[in-house]
């Protein structure tokens, strides 16, 4: 039969292991929650270094584009294109606006002329998302009415 002091030593016992389990239970969603946080911050990161490389690509390819417009040459032309699709698994897409209604969100209205109002005209510079985000807005001429 256990003494009076075994019985308090027992219940300080059974008393300090449920504070350890309660605190190491803490220290594991602390953990956890620091795991999800590195990662949100890590995908972050990512898309900002991928948005900024993305940006000085474009900038190179529009002067392919221009390149291509003065020389014609089917050599340049499967250059772009290889270009083009390596961007495209990248996640980067083309903004469609030719013939379409203005949209604010993705194009950017540098000159108006006479035409179906609110009808893009005219692209002027070509605008691409990335991974659906506008990374730059297609600069395009907008049709008014006189």
């Amino acid at each position: 039969m256990p003494n009076k002091k075994q019985a308090k030593d027992g219940q300080k016992n059974a008393s300090k292991i449920k504070q350890l389990e309660e605190k190491l239970a803490r220290s594991l969603a602390d953990y956890s929650n620091l795991c999800k946080r590195i990662e949100t911050q890590k995908e972050s990161f990512y898309s900002i270094a991928s948005a900024s490389l993305m940006t000085k690509m474009i900038d190179v390819l529009d002067n392919f584009y221009l390149a291509d417009n003065q020389l014609q040459d089917e050599g340049l032309k499967m250059a772009i294109n290889n270009f083009v699709s390596v961007l495209k698994s990248e996640g980067l897409e083309e903004i469609e606006a030719q013939d379409k209604d203005f949209d604010h969100n993705f194009m950017e209205c540098i000159q108006t002329e006479k035409g179906t109002k609110d009808k893009v005209l005219k692209i002027v510079k070509r605008g691409y998302l990335l991974n659906n985000q506008c990374l730059r807005p297609v600069q395009v001429v907008v049709g008014k009415q006189n």
